[in-house]
């Protein structure tokens, strides 16, 4: 996407309104940040096609209970109405809830609006499973008379930045605006590709584990919790499906910015040698070369190889190769940061499966097989793990 075709946070918004959600849904909920005037209602709005409707709310002229559903006494229990707007979505294949206005709702509202921007619940009506919930909002410093966001609501979104450079707005002067289409993400291309970025992102937090929980009194937008980095874990899966690349932006509206730099830097700079390559035989890693966060993420691929009965035929090559690999980190004192792959792997049934092809090797280099996995899987330390997190 051109830099001067699109406001900017246009990307970023087209990306993360068809994610697919942790929950399973699609979309993850999105606040959009701009000054008066520089089109982000109209972006929005411009979306709307016989195919998908954009119902906007301006949320602050409506009461808590068109969100949470009006409560009414029937048969000797207290049941919840949901409103007449929720209907509006039944006869089209997508649709986009649009809060407009966002920061100048009170704090009733809000409160309100917490169930429906996360669960996609109204009332206890749940909205269809095609809407993708989108908000928007003037920053603090030019919101006068509005209402600072809670935590917990600035957590259910992602937040992007919203402008219009000068250079757009001169070209739109001669050449009118460009409309925007909904990109599309293959989701069992996400689904695959997804747990590539689970280890990443988790390998990034074993390393910096004070990251997990950002502190939300020093970021203005968003901030770090395990929800907003799943959400970046399903965002930046994303972008790779979507053949672009690692997006500061989206980094930044999920977890802040104190924290975004660093994971931006740190997943830039990672060394991924191919996991099948290495149980192959066909690379050969010196881990001194390598940071934790890179053995951990390696480690991750070969347990998922090991894991796959597509690769049964190299089973107990490949078994072979990656226990010697756990042996030298052994000597190394770094076996805790292959713990999570090991316990997948225990789980897993690997044990079993390594003495249920005993039959095709020789004693000789069976009992090499079982000495190693008696001395990795029987330490202490690990046996300790595997059953805490049985």
């Amino acid at each position: 996407m051109s830099k001067t075709k699109f406001p900017k946070g246009a990307e970023a918004l087209l990306i993360a309104m068809n994610t697919p959600s942790p929950n399973g849904l699609l979309g993850i909920p999105t606040l959009i940040w701009g000054r008066p005037g520089v089109g982000k209602s109209s972006f929005i709005e411009s979306l709307e096609n016989e195919s998908c409707r954009v119902r906007t709310m301006i949320a602050s002229i409506y009461d808590p209970t068109d969100f949470s559903g009006l409560p009414i006494y029937e048969k000797g229990a207290v049941k919840y109405a949901s409103p007449e707007w929720i209907n509006d979505f039944d006869d089209y294949k997508s649709g986009i809830l649009f809060l407009d206005e966002l920061s100048t709702c009170p704090p009733s509202v809000q409160a309100a609006l917490l169930r429906v921007i996360f669960e996609r619940t109204v009332g206890f009506k749940k909205l269809p499973a095609h809407v993708r919930i989108i908000a928007a909002a003037n920053p603090p410093d030019l919101t006068l008379g509005g209402w600072d966001l809670s935590p917990p609501m600035r957590n259910r979104f992602v937040h992007i930045k919203w402008d219009v450079p000068i250079e757009l707005y001169l070209k739109s002067l001669t050449e009118g605006w460009t409309e925007a289409n909904e990109y599309h993400i293959d989701i069992n291309k996400h689904k695959t590709k997804i747990h590539t970025w689970k280890d990443k992102i988790g390998a990034f937090l074993k390393i910096n584990p004070e990251a997990l929980h950002g502190d939300p009194s020093k970021e203005s937008f968003g901030y770090a919790s395990p929800r907003s980095w799943d959400y970046l874990i399903h965002l930046l899966t994303s972008c790779e499906v979507l053949n672009k690349s690692i997006s500061l932006e989206l980094i930044e509206g999920c977890v802040g910015e104190g924290t975004a730099i660093a994971v931006y830097e740190f997943l830039n700079t990672l060394k991924q040698p191919d996991p099948l390559d290495v149980l192959s035989g066909r690379k050969e890693i010196d881990f001194t070369e390598f940071n934790d966060g890179e053995i951990y993420i390696l480690f991750n691929g070969m347990e998922r190889i090991l894991s796959n009965s597509k690769y049964d035929n190299d089973f107990l090559k490949f078994s072979d190769k990656f226990l010697t690999l756990t042996q030298k980190l052994t000597l190394m004192g770094k076996r805790d940061v292959v713990f999570v792959s090991l316990q997948k792997l225990a789980k897993a049934g690997f044990l079993t499966k390594i003495i249920s092809n005993a039959q095709s090797i020789s004693s000789e280099r069976y009992s090499s097989f079982m000495d190693r996995i008696t001395r990795i899987f029987n330490e202490e330390g690990l046996v300790e793990f595997i059953d805490i997190l049985a």
